[in-house]
């Protein structure tokens, strides 16, 4: 903030609120005063439960009562014009998250709102005397390198998927279909987490693809379907799951019973690629050697055609965060403290679909699975 010249950063785009205040919020109403030198102020609206935070200075405010209904971009900008000028801020320069694109969803996911053009001109409305500037930058950054306590939620965010990723294992039956095995997985995920890994929130999106349509299953909205599984059947489980604001990502892919001589080809090769590339990781080195290398093995193995996608990104409070991005085209550098996927994959219509997708921590000594369940059928 000082090398941007803010004076404060004022948040409401949900991760970047969990991410500074640890409080996972569930509309996008909700505030966060961030200043460069005093305590930090949140203000959240009546309609939502308090949020769990080790901010000290919480605020409510209320847009609606039995008698009166009243706009809440109103009452909520007048809560941070009042938090500014508490802090001694009335005409210094506000960081804001213009230009974010990406969103990621809340433990709420059905009603969400965020902060748009409309809603920043209304505060610049009201809080006149201020400059106002962009940081989606300089948090997009921040966020790229995770603390100790960040890599400890992580951890357990990882922890939580792996119920869905042994039931996904145990549950590879003919006759069942994508999406009975799917809820199984979410409704496992949600339930264990709460009850055994002492999570407060827990969210799991499981996208199962299965047969002819693995070799989709690198496209958004697939699987899921009343298809049933078939003996012999690729079989392959995308799951994101966020365990109290922080994020999973991890794919595998096994077999209806036994896999043919073609599918072991595919799981070794996928294998193969990816542990390469996370054995090459290391402090400084560019993420675009790492991509070169997954991409290498998947030629050596004969499978150069099937190559579709990139080989990862980086995880935190968003499932998707931009910095690592690892490609062959990246610019990004690996650094001790990243968390990203690695996801080498094979698709084709002929063949089906195999991808085997990890958490990995970059360290000081080359890198760490996050996510350690079986990654090839046993």
């Amino acid at each position: 903030m000082q090398g941007e010249g803010l004076d404060v950063l004022l948040l409401r785009i949900p991760e970047n609120v969990a991410y500074i205040s640890n409080a996972w919020c569930a509309q996008g109403l909700t505030y966060l005063v961030f200043p460069l030198e005093k305590d930090p102020i949140l203000i959240y609206p009546a309609s939502e439960v308090p949020p769990s935070t080790w901010v000290s200075d919480v605020r409510e405010y209320s847009t609606e009562t039995p008698d009166r209904l009243s706009d809440a971009l109103e009452v909520g900008g007048d809560f941070v014009r009042k938090a500014l000028a508490d802090i001694g801020i009335s005409s210094g320069t506000v960081g804001v998250e213009q230009s974010w694109e990406l969103v990621a969803g809340t433990y709420a996911r059905y009603e969400m709102n965020v902060m748009g053009e409309h809603t920043l001109a209304a505060l610049k409305k009201k809080i006149a005397d201020c400059k106002w500037k962009s940081a989606s930058s300089l948090l997009i950054k921040a966020r790229a390198i995770k603390t100790p306590k960040e890599v400890s939620m992580l951890r357990k965010a990882n922890e939580v998927a792996e119920i869905g990723l042994h039931i996904f294992d145990h549950n590879l039956k003919p006759g069942l279909t994508e999406t009975q095995l799917a809820t199984s997985i979410e409704h496992g995920i949600v339930t264990g987490g709460l009850l055994k890994h002492s999570t407060n929130r827990v969210i799991a999106c499981a996208f199962v693809a299965s047969g002819s349509t693995t070799a989709d299953a690198h496209k958004y909205a697939f699987g899921s379907t009343k298809r049933k599984l078939r003996r012999g059947d690729l079989v392959m489980l995308e799951l994101d799951v966020i365990a109290d604001g922080y994020s999973s990502d991890i794919t595998r892919t096994f077999v209806v019973g036994k896999p043919s001589k073609l599918q072991k080809r595919l799981f070794e090769a996928v294998l193969d690629s990816q542990t390469t590339a996370i054995n090459a990781i290391k402090p400084n080195i560019r993420a675009a050697e790492i991509a070169r290398v997954s991409n290498d093995v998947i030629r050596r193995h004969g499978f150069a055609e099937y190559l579709v996608h990139g080989l990862g990104h980086g995880i935190g409070v968003a499932v998707h965060e931009p910095i690592p991005t690892l490609h062959v085209e990246s610019n990004d550098i690996l650094q001790p403290g990243m968390v990203h996927s690695i996801e080498p994959g094979i698709y084709g219509r002929r063949i089906g679909g195999v991808r085997i997708e990890d958490d990995i921590l970059d360290t000081e000594r080359g890198s760490e699975y996050l996510s350690t369940y079986a990654r090839i059928p046993e």
